[in-house]
């Protein structure tokens, strides 16, 4: 079998990236050599892919608000200008990540390394960034039309051992719906589920009491603020996410190792805690999934770390949104959910699930996250 870094992936992200944008947009787009400019100050979107399974991963295809316009002006038939609402842009975004991203988990799987994806998330702002830890490899290309220049980022880990009762060799793997215990998974409680891990994880990591707030409609945290995922995907596809201020970020780090909160020097342990918060609230949320007889795997943390952005996950049925406060600080933990055609037996709450977005109001998986000013950094080795 091939190893990661033998993959081509070059070859298999511009191909499809110059097929797609010549058949859904008649664009024409060329690979450019060269680190892209900067992004920050600039209005941009990322469409973002995770993958799990005996690769793990993520996906991210980055451009300016302006060239999103563009393109859903080519694909409508319509001038820039005439595209006003930005939920066009960014269903067309999601519909480029998810073949593009769809392409390389093909190319994965025939190389010796099955995976399955994530449902897409845009995150859209001025300063933001998207990373995830410990990759195998990571690659950044750039394409440009014109002056406008679309980035994509891909970053690869090698997974031992990854098994969660989903046949990966299998082109319908993820489709086969095992059997599952139906009055188990209605029973299960989410909300409930979340709240414990949370407050169970600060108290004996960082010795830091959450309270939970009710309603859960609080801000999320001001400021620079940090915002840890994990990705499931197979029979249950979905996301947890933590958010968590700077400031409270840099005081768990430094319960963690012992260590005064001047003491921490960057970002790098902050972003192991954050990611080893994420893995273990995300997991507990998994186990209790496949303790149904649902089938599903974890990705690595991502991490989106900034000051003014907002995250929109797609394709999901049932969020969970919970508030906690410790002191002066706000922590946010979200989850969005869809369980594949078997949970149409199982309908969620009522107060799990969110109304269609009415005119003028904000779309319904819109999720407050942490922005950065540049574009994403590669991953630390």
């Amino acid at each position: 079998m091939s190893t990661l870094s033998d993959i081509d992936v070059r070859a298999t992200v511009s191909a499809s990236v110059i097929e797609t944008f010549s058949s859904m947009l008649s664009m024409e787009i060329q690979p450019v050599e060269g680190e892209p400019p900067p992004g920050q100050g600039i209005r941009r979107m990322v469409g973002t892919l995770n993958f799990a399974g005996k690769v793990t991963g993520i996906f991210n295809a980055q451009l300016t608000f302006d060239f999103g316009r563009l393109m859903a002006s080519a694909l409508l038939g319509m001038e820039p200008e005439e595209v006003e609402s930005g939920t066009e842009i960014r269903d067309l975004i999601a519909e480029i990540t998810n073949i593009v991203g769809g392409n390389l988990k093909s190319a994965l799987n025939d190389s010796g390394y099955p995976c399955v994806l994530s449902t897409p998330s845009i995150t859209f702002g001025t300063d933001f960034s998207i990373k995830s830890l410990n990759m195998d490899r990571f690659d950044r290309y750039a394409f440009q039309k014109d002056d406008q220049v679309l980035i994509i980022e891909v970053g690869l880990k090698e997974q031992e051992g990854a098994d969660s009762g989903i046949d990966f060799g299998s082109p319908d793997g993820a489709s086969r719906i095992p059997h599952v215990d139906l009055q188990k998974l209605e029973a299960l409680d989410y909300s409930s589920r979340l709240a414990e891990a949370a407050v169970d994880v600060f108290d004996t990591m960082f010795s830091l009491k959450l309270e939970r707030m009710e309603p859960a409609s609080a801000a999320g945290p001001e400021g620079m603020r940090y915002i840890s995922s994990v990705c499931f995907a197979g029979d249950s596809t979905g996301i947890v996410s933590l958010h968590v201020g700077e400031g409270l970020s840099r005081r768990m780090a430094a319960n963690m190792l012992g260590m005064e909160p001047e003491e921490i020097e960057g970002t790098s342990e902050i972003e192991d805690m954050l990611g080893e918060l994420g893995n273990i609230v995300g997991g507990n949320l998994k186990s209790a999934l496949t303790d149904t007889g649902l089938r599903c795997a974890l990705s690595t943390p991502s991490f989106t770390i900034g000051s003014d952005f907002k995250i929109e996950s797609l394709n999901l049925e049932r969020f969970v949104r919970l508030a906690f406060r410790y002191e002066s600080h706000v922590v946010l933990v979200e989850m969005g959910l869809k369980i594949s055609e078997l949970g149409k037996a199982a309908p969620p709450p009522a107060s799990e699930v969110r109304p269609r977005a009415e005119e003028g109001k904000p779309p319904p998986a819109r999720r407050d996250a942490p922005v950065s000013a540049a574009p994403a950094a590669p991953p630390r080795a």
